[in-house]
């Protein structure tokens, strides 16, 4: 049996795989596919969308199809909670954890006092220094672009941190009395929420609201000590 994740390594679809294969105890082999050279892996991926799991010569592209086959395949300890109402809430909290906390993301790691931290993170396997240079000046634009189109870049700082403040609460509310977002047990929501936290934290204004709210910090680390993450780290 193999398993070879392809990925970009600081990507939170890449971190979710991840402690999902750990939190099952998987052995995995990883191809970190560059920034700059996507193409290279047309052939594993001709959507060019990583992260893409090669499962003994089956490839899945997607996250959270990624983790559907690793529950069929391996399904013990399941991530899909067993009661069809908690099923369907852990749904629902995925895909808004990955399309739109994802562009918190994008939006606020690319504001000047967080954005050198984003450009590192983005190019830290890139080996050229000329297109490293050439690119650290073309990223800002082109994620300036893509949250204005989307909507949230359009928004002032101060707009966009009262609304990841309110998302922030309703997480607080809805983890007082509980441990875990979607059922009585760790699940593909709490996994898809932590990952876009954790690259949220990554600026100091989102670090500061988890911080703010202890039901969610303590959240935050459970699903750290159940799922926890690994590799590179990356500090100011």
């Amino acid at each position: 049996m193999t398993l070879t994740l392809y990925q970009y390594e600081l990507s939170p679809y890449a971190d979710k795989v991840r402690r999902v294969l750990r939190l099952k105890g998987l052995s995995f082999d990883t191809v970190e596919v560059p920034v700059t050279k996507p193409g290279k892996y047309r052939a594993v991926s001709p959507t060019g969308k990583f992260p893409v799991l090669v499962h003994d010569g089956t490839t899945i592209v997607d996250s959270t199809d990624i983790v559907r086959h690793l529950d069929k395949a391996f399904p013990s300890p399941r991530v899909a909670p067993d009661d069809p109402a908690h099923a369907a809430l852990a749904t629902i909290l995925e895909d808004w954890a990955d399309e739109a906390l994802y562009f918190y993301d994008l939006t606020m790691r690319n504001w000047p006092q967080n954005r050198e931290w984003f450009i590192r993170d983005l190019l830290h396997n890139e080996k050229s220094g000329l297109a490293r240079s050439l690119l650290a000046k073309l990223i800002p634009g082109a994620l300036e672009k893509s949250t204005k189109a989307q909507g949230l870049g359009r928004k002032s700082e101060a707009t966009v941190m009262a609304d990841l403040a309110a998302q922030y609460d309703a997480l607080d509310r809805l983890l007082q009395g509980q441990g875990w977002l979607a059922g009585p047990r760790l699940s593909t929501a709490d996994i898809a929420v932590r990952v876009m936290l954790n690259v949220l934290d990554r600026t100091v204004e989102a670090k500061a609201l988890l911080h703010a709210r202890p039901a969610l910090l303590d959240w935050a680390k459970r699903v750290d000590s159940a799922a926890p993450p690994e590799g590179l780290s990356i500090t100011p």
